[in-house]
């Protein structure tokens, strides 16, 4: 069976039918009608996982007639069948997690890079061949060229598919299975799928009098061999030292020097310093490459034409109208991405040091581990979906390149088997929350414009990783934030915060304060006051938030607020008077620009939404007191809510639309109900 994310899909590969006086075809016609009725969705499965079942008896039979018409099995045979499946999921071996037994009669991956990860692993080891779910996902395929194609069908797993394979001392093997070619192409849709820029890849060797990128250098290891000496001073090393070990050729090299940074320090590998010191390193003088004596492998005859996909589903296998207070409107394609209408911090409107900090998905699942025994837990959840809403398609703002801030860390992330609670719960198993709704804050990040979805990879990012920036609003936003909630600590992992670390740490604000222009399109006619408090112009609005909060330096205020404030003539109609605050302001940068950026959200979120301002507890309760079930995998953050709980005015706001690709945290985010 084939699943598509969200909208459950089986295949059955065969399927033998044993009846007296069955006239074939039409015992086939109509045994096909009633499958398709069938609910044939494992229970419990993770909506992102794969399942193969090897062989799969009739739960009831002579229950399911196919001498007469139906559309639908009786609920009796559906009800068995359900058990059955269950019972299936339950006893499923994990090929990720150790040898799977002779026996097994079924196979789980958790999501596609865990996949991906063991058709490779399987390959390199020539064991491919002899495992029966290869044989029943890929049918009369060549296994070896097969990983060539799907990781280059689905580039954006191959990041956490190679993290995988390096903890398990494999990786070196796997990107031995491509070519030179093929290495560079799969490099070249990595970085592309991921928002980084693949020209910067074809940096030509600089002089040695020419200006220099910035390279971490690390001194060679005393008695290292050559290739290992100079994979020292590989742009990646401060992230990916195992690389080192890897002397195939520079492309393989850097595509798993690329990858692992990718995965584990996304900030630095969205630096354009970062891949042109890449570019410069596989093109620096031939002295310095690997030994000559390890010939890279010959090109295939064929290259590589792969479509670039951004949306590897999940299988299951078995040989047997617009308001101009919402973020968004319903359309009819609702997977369409529109540019958003507003634009991102920009220096010249919120402040310098405006680019993305180190968001880290983290190396290892908190929930990776196997139990004591070896076996996979059981699943409960029974994922559903209903069709998501999208925005309507509004022009893009040009904005400047955020990506030359200093801002920036070298410190890698810590690997969330380093962050696992004793509980050793299994990775994709669901964790229940009272604050799902907390999810939806990825899209006001998304509507703001402050991240980038799959529709603009290449966007310049908030320099804050988008977990913590979840966690930091959401925070202040809800009434009750619950602190004992497992969403907190879910949140932490996915940004790679170790325990005890604060979120926002590593984020740099800026010490100034200028509220987008296109933000207040939204808010028209109204009123602002101004003040000047401990040497900073505020300019409040009436919605109860800051407009500006700048230093005057000297300036005369007032001149200084006329200068400010002609951005915002073009967008908002307002008329100003002078305030009068008091009061000391908050003197720590987080601190201060949470109370620049919080009550904006509160403001925007309640006109999206049509609560009222003045009632906390209403939107906490429209937006973010949602039960939820959280499933966490390598590549996937799956929010399965309740479609009773879902408000309306969430749905018209656009909140509950389907997200998709991150390429910032590298995983896709996707909403489900039920």
């Amino acid at each position: 069976m084939h699943e598509q994310a969200a909208r459950g899909r089986t295949v059955i590969q065969r399927l033998r039918l044993r009846g007296a006086e069955l006239e074939p075809l039409s015992a086939r016609l109509r045994l096909e009608a009633v499958l398709a009725g069938a609910d044939l969705l494992p229970p419990g499965l993770p909506p992102s996982a794969t399942v193969c079942i090897r062989r799969l008896m009739d739960p009831k039979p002579g229950v399911l007639s196919v001498s007469q018409q139906a559309l639908r099995p009786p609920a009796a045979w559906n009800e068995a069948l359900s058990s059955v499946l269950r019972e299936q999921v339950a006893r499923a071996a994990r090929p990720a997690r150790g040898v799977v037994p002779p026996g097994a009669e079924a196979v789980l991956f958790a999501d596609p890079s865990e996949l991906l990860a063991c058709l490779a692993s399987d390959v390199s080891r020539g064991l491919a061949n002899a495992h029966w779910w290869w044989r029943g996902l890929f049918p009369n395929a060549d296994l070896a060229r097969t990983v060539v194609t799907e990781w280059l069908r689905a580039p954006e797993y191959v990041p956490s598919a190679l993290e995988v394979l390096t903890r398990q001392r494999e990786a070196r093997a796997v990107v031995s299975l491509f070519s030179v070619p093929e290495a560079r192409e799969l490099l070249i849709r990595v970085v592309r799928v991921h928002g980084l820029t693949a020209t910067a890849l074809d940096a030509p060797a600089r002089h040695a009098n020419d200006e220099q990128p910035m390279v971490p250098v690390v001194p060679s290891v005393a008695g290292e061999a050559g290739g290992a000496s100079h994979a020292a001073m590989a742009p990646w090393e401060p992230w990916a030292p195992e690389v080192r070990s890897l002397k195939d050729s520079r492309e393989h090299a850097a595509l798993l020097g690329v990858a692992l940074t990718l995965r584990r320090a996304p900030v630095e590998a969205r630096r354009s310093e970062f891949l042109s010191a890449v570019g410069t390193w596989r093109n620096t003088e031939e002295s310095l490459s690997f030994p000559s004596s390890v010939a890279p492998r010959a090109a295939r005859h064929e290259t590589p034409t792969d479509a670039l996909a951004v949306s590897a589903p999940p299988r299951l296998h078995t040989e047997s109208a617009p308001d101009d207070t919402a973020f968004a409107a319903p359309v009819e394609e609702p997977t369409a991405r529109p540019p958003f209408e507003t634009a991102p911090f920009a220096e010249h409107v919120a402040g310098p040091a405006m680019t993305r900090a180190e968001a880290s998905t983290a190396s290892e699942s908190v929930l990776e581990r196997s139990d004591i025994d070896g076996a996979s837990r059981p699943i409960e959840v029974s994922p559903s979906a209903e069709a998501p809403l999208s925005r309507e398609a509004s022009p893009a703002s040009a904005t400047e390149d955020l990506s030359r801030s200093p801002v920036h860390t070298t410190t890698p992330p810590t690997p969330l088997r380093e962050l696992e609670p004793p509980s050793g719960r299994a990775w994709g198993l669901p964790f229940s929350t009272r604050l799902g709704g907390l999810f939806y804050l990825v899209n006001l990040g998304l509507f703001l414009e402050l991240y980038g979805d799959f529709s603009m990879p290449a966007h310049p990012n908030l320099p804050l990783s988008l977990w913590d920036f979840v966690t930091l609003v959401g925070r202040r936003l809800c009434v009750d934030p619950r602190p004992s909630d497992p969403v907190w600590k879910v949140l932490a992992l996915l940004a790679g915060r170790k325990p005890g670390v604060l979120p926002g740490q590593g984020f740099t604000p800026p010490a100034a304060w200028r509220i987008p222009p296109t933000w207040l399109r939204t808010f028209r006619d109204t009123h602002w006051t101004w003040s000047v408090v401990e040497g900073r112009l505020r300019v409040h609005h009436a919605a109860g938030f800051l407009v500006l909060d700048v230093p005057c330096d000297g300036h005369d205020a007032e001149a200084l607020m006329d200068s400010e404030l002609a951005p915002y003539a073009s967008v908002a109609s307002f008329t100003l008077s002078p305030g009068d605050e008091t009061g000391p302001l908050d003197t720590e940068p987080l601190e201060r620009w949470l109370g620049w950026f919080v009550p904006f959200c509160r403001a925007r979120l309640c006109r999206a939404l049509g609560v009222s301002p003045d009632e906390a507890s209403a939107l906490d309760a429209t937006l973010l007191a949602h039960d939820a079930r959280l499933h966490v995998t390598e590549g996937h953050v799956d929010v399965v809510l309740f479609l009773a709980q879902l408000p309306l005015a969430v749905r018209i706001a656009g909140l509950d639309r389907d997200i998709g690709w991150l390429p910032s945290e590298g995983r896709h985010l996707t909403f489900h109900f039920e």
